[in-house]
């Protein structure tokens, strides 16, 4: 399997290790299972989400995906739908970012729709993920060194134009998040 292949693969095991962690946040505050809930913990793993793969792993997965596209006999309804849900799922973890910061705030237990909103999005993010190994193994099969070289030329591309402040704000938080509590307390790291 390509490098970047694998590095993917290692974030979608510790994404879904976060979205399992934070299912079990959202059972403690339904009383489904035993513990107290803790909205900085939730808050610390949408952070998480917020910040690396939003900035590396999609970005990334899109070029991949823009290259397959690019080849014969693909699903393409599959890949475009992947490449679709980038931003549907972006947008849903800074909605719910901001729901937790202000029942956070507020001191307040979330309502039944911010639950079954918590709900739906572990298991979009879960969903998601599955569906998008079935097509790494789609560029695993149909690559070959020019595509990686096309994919790696575009990676740099992206890389050389992010404005550097906000990249190396991304480095600094993502060496944070990486030392966090929440990460190294669940064996992430």
């Amino acid at each position: 399997m390509h490098y970047i292949l694998e590095q993917l693969e290692q974030d979608h095991q510790r994404i879904l290790r976060m979205m399992y962690l934070l299912s079990k946040e959202i059972d403690q505050l339904t009383g489904l299972e035993k513990g107290s809930a803790n909205c900085d913990r939730i808050l610390e793993i949408l952070d998480y989400i917020q910040v690396y793969p939003e900035v590396w792993h999609h970005p990334t997965e899109d070029v991949l995906f823009q290259q397959l596209l690019s080849k014969e006999h693909i699903n393409t309804a599959a890949v475009t739908k992947l490449l679709k849900d980038h931003p549907r799922l972006e947008s849903l973890s800074a909605q719910l970012a901001l729901i937790y910061s202000e029942i956070r705030h507020a001191d307040l237990k979330p309502s039944t729709r911010v639950l079954l909103l918590s709900r739906h999005y572990c298991c979009k993010q879960i969903s998601h993920i599955h569906e998008e190994r079935n097509i790494f193994a789609a560029i695993s099969e149909r690559f070959n060194d020019q595509d990686w070289q096309t994919v790696n030329e575009a990676l740099r591309g992206n890389l050389a134009n992010r404005e550097v402040p906000s990249q190396s704000e991304y480095i600094d938080r993502s060496e944070q998040l990486n030392q966090s509590h929440i990460l190294t307390s669940i064996g992430l790291h």
